[in-house]
């Protein structure tokens, strides 16, 4: 069972930042899930949200402001993909949720030589469109596959690395059949973000791996 920290090991230090990201891997993970952006100057910049409001109280945007700036402006804790690379060794698996269509090919640039990559987004479009030959995976909520047979016949045809869906979702036994079915193709199943050990021992069976907040509950468990 493949543990991954979400956001890095975020249910203890903030999230998104090198320390939750090495955190996460001293606890016992086995890889990270992130989130990147492009900054003013083209960096590939680590953030789930937009702006830096939520984290750093502060009313500006990701895309309109330079590295430096942002690194100011967060008392240094912004980081870039590059630098996650530099601190997380390659034998770990490094998750990459493109957060914005212009952030994919400076993300697929900069993931060139290492081996445990996984790119994922909600824009299913993009990854089929800019990901080929690399590893990717559908990120999967309540909006964004469409109707169940298309998706299915969309798996089948293009045949991601990974699909990435809410541990609600196994509230249906249809979709627990259906990852079954695909995990028998060889498409892995990871679940987000699944932080409650009740729900995991009911599914662990069915998937291939979580992004948790909790690390080290996780890491002891599987």
């Amino acid at each position: 069972m493949i543990v991954l920290g979400h956001r890095g090991y975020s249910a203890k230090y903030l999230e998104n930042t090198l320390e939750a990201f090495i955190k996460a891997i001293e606890c016992g993970a086995d890889g990270v899930e992130l989130d990147v952006r492009l900054s003013k100057d083209g960096k590939v910049v680590v953030s789930h949200d937009e702006d830096l409001k939520r984290l750093f109280g502060k009313d500006l945007k990701v895309k309109d402001a330079t590295l430096d700036e942002l690194k100011e402006l967060s008392d240094g804790k912004i980081t870039t993909l590059d630098e996650v690379y530099e601190h997380i060794s390659d034998d770990k698996i490094v998750n990459v949720e493109i957060k914005e269509r212009r952030a994919a090919r400076p993300a697929l640039e900069l993931s060139k030589g290492r081996k445990n990559v996984i790119f994922s987004s909600f824009d299913l479009d993009l990854l089929d469109e800019e990901f080929k030959g690399a590893r990717y995976g559908y990120l999967i909520d309540e909006e964004n596959y469409g109707d169940i047979q298309s998706f299915v016949d969309r798996v089948e045809r293009e045949r991601p690395y990974s699909l990435h869906i809410p541990y609600q979702a196994f509230e249906s036994e249809f979709v627990t059949e259906l990852c079954d079915r695909f995990r028998e193709k060889g498409i892995r199943i990871f679940v987000w973000t699944l932080n409650d050990p009740g729900i995991f021992q009911r599914i662990k069976a069915h998937i291939d791996g979580i992004i948790t907040d909790e690390v080290e509950l996780f890491s002891k468990m599987r």
